[in-house]
């Protein structure tokens, strides 16, 4: 069994990779809004087209980064659980995370009312720079 201080090490390195992906998806989703706008100008309806598959994948994108965040926490919860359930006395911090997360749970992508009103939003501001006349 790990010690705290190593699931503690794997948590955060899950959590910078996943706030890199998460910087790549603010830099796209910037490129998805310009290029709405842009396309949303003219005639080219291939244009329109793609840029909408583009607008869908990095709003998918989002979702999925959302959603690995959210895996981690669990699992790294999950694995704080199974020391604690060892007897090993484990800090504040992880007691906190066991406390504020779903242990175990399996990965999910169906995200929280909150994050869903918000790419909802995203995704309705980017189709009706494409499809509404200006």
């Amino acid at each position: 069994m790990p010690t705290e201080l190593e699931v503690w090490n794997l948590f955060w390195l899950a959590s910078l990779s996943n706030a890199v992906y998460f910087a790549g998806l603010a830099f796209l989703l910037w490129v998805s809004f310009r290029a709405a706008n842009m396309v949303g100008d003219s005639d080219n309806l291939i244009g329109k087209i793609l840029v909408t598959v583009f607008c869908l994948v990095i709003v998918f994108n989002m979702n999925l980064n959302g959603a690995s965040a959210e895996w981690v926490f669990n699992g790294t919860a999950g694995v704080f659980s199974a020391i604690q359930a060892q007897g090993v006395e484990i800090s504040s911090g992880a007691q906190t995370l066991i406390d504020n997360s779903e242990p175990g749970r399996e990965f999910n992508l169906v995200p929280d009312v909150l994050t869903t009103i918000f790419l909802l939003v995203v995704l309705g501001m980017q189709m009706s720079s494409i499809w509404m006349k200006k």
